[in-house]
């Protein structure tokens, strides 16, 4: 039993010691990568409208602060980080719309610092277009 673990732990041991080595180096490297916090202007998508509704007083983003590893913010950009705003309860009428960081999807490896503002008013009104027609 020994002699077989000797040779299971010796036999190509450069190669071992050299993997070994190259393993520590790439954590190394990744683990000294600094953290990096940048905004991104996100557009908010509603989703589950109730049918007859129109959204208005819709603002043009919200700001979203993200934090990761450098590299990986340098290659992110503004499509990768999306709100989506359930709207399934809502009725004619104003709203209130809580942007919470939870509801702000991002990318692996990537947490949301801030949103700003936290909230925002909407207004629903009455569709204007006809409903469709069903045969």
């Amino acid at each position: 039993m020994l002699r077989f673990l000797r040779q299971v732990v010796l036999h190509n041991w450069g190669l071992k010691l050299l993997a070994l080595t190259i393993s520590f180096s790439l954590w190394a490297a990744y683990t000294a990568e600094p953290f990096a916090e940048i905004t991104y202007v996100v557009p908010i998508a509603f989703v589950n409208i109730p049918s007859g509704l129109d959204v208005a007083g819709v603002p043009e983003g919200i700001r979203v602060r993200v934090r990761g590893r450098a590299g990986l913010l340098s290659r992110l950009t503004a499509s990768e980080v999306s709100i989506d705003a359930d709207l399934s309860d809502a009725h004619v009428g104003d709203r209130v719309v809580d942007v919470k960081p939870e509801l702000v999807a991002v990318p692996f490896g990537v947490t949301v610092v801030r949103v700003n503002p936290p909230e925002f008013h909407v207004t629903l009104l009455p569709s204007s277009a006809p409903p469709p027609q069903t045969e």
